[in-house]
């Protein structure tokens, strides 16, 4: 299970292991395209037990380590996985890529991030617990109802400035468990948990509302961040976004785990 308390970039939500690392400070050089492919090794930064996102144990890898494998095939290099679980640790590893980055200029100028082109669309999701109808978005949730939301969230305040209390969670998985038990009528959590979840739950889903969709404030598309790449290899990246979302690679990857992913608006 997904273990990873990080503060939610934009104060919106924990949506991917990657918004932890979009915050750390990055004092050390990364290396060019052509160092890269010198080394023969592309290194990027995931977290040792935040399934769908990544994992070090069991047989699967994870979203984001299986998207650095394919982005290492293209372009011809190895991968190795810096295992991380705090921002200040992404340093420290040096890696070159970070996956599920938030698309914010400002944001990754701080982090001294260059950013690829989007891959995927995200947000602020309501999970419904069985048996809950007519909540297609934030504003037909019921002050009786038991919603929750990772705390200190930008979700949580918005509905608690309108009058609608949350219950507060610090991880996602634990929300959408206590969803699936009956515990909660809904929970705001990222499509992408509550996908997953599904997944290992066949026979007891819960239901995905993507309110996001119509919330811009809540809704984020996620790239790969480059610490301090060069003009080449940020290039190399994105065509090799291109490639993989055209084969189909990115949607193939993602549904392996029970997700759909939503389409960036300038793929």
């Amino acid at each position: 299970m997904r273990r990873t308390s990080c503060p939610p970039i934009l104060l919106a939500i924990v949506a991917v292991a990657g918004i932890c690392y979009l915050l750390a400070p990055t004092t050390a050089l990364a290396r060019s395209l052509d160092a890269i492919k010198a080394r023969g090794v592309l290194t990027v930064c995931a977290n040792p037990n935040a399934l769908p996102f990544s994992s070090r144990k069991g047989e699967r890898r994870g979203i984001e380590v299986e998207l650095a494998e394919a982005l290492a095939k293209e372009l011809g290099v190895g991968l190795e996985v810096g295992w991380v679980v705090f921002p200040y640790q992404a340093g420290r590893v040096d890696c070159d890529v970070i996956f599920d980055s938030i698309v914010d200029s400002e944001v990754a100028s701080d982090a001294h991030l260059r950013l690829s082109k989007p891959y995927n669309v995200s947000g602020v999701a309501i999970g419904l617990r069985p048996g809950i109808e007519g909540v297609k978005g934030f504003a037909d949730l019921k002050k009786d109802q038991r919603v929750g939301a990772i705390v200190g969230s930008l979700a949580s305040v918005r509905l608690g400035q309108k009058g609608l209390p949350t219950i507060p969670f610090t991880f996602e998985d634990e929300m959408v468990e206590a969803l699936g038990k009956g515990e909660l009528d809904a929970a705001l959590v990222s499509p992408a948990t509550i996908g997953y979840y599904n997944f290992a739950h066949k026979d007891s889903p819960v239901t995905l509302v993507p309110a996001y969709e119509s919330t811009p404030e809540l809704r984020w598309e996620v790239a790969i961040g480059m610490r301090k790449a060069d003009d080449a290899l940020v290039s190399a990246v994105n065509q090799a976004i291109d490639h993989m979302l055209a084969q189909g690679t990115v949607r193939q990857i993602y549904a392996s785990y029970g997700i759909e992913p939503g389409v960036p608006a300038h793929p």
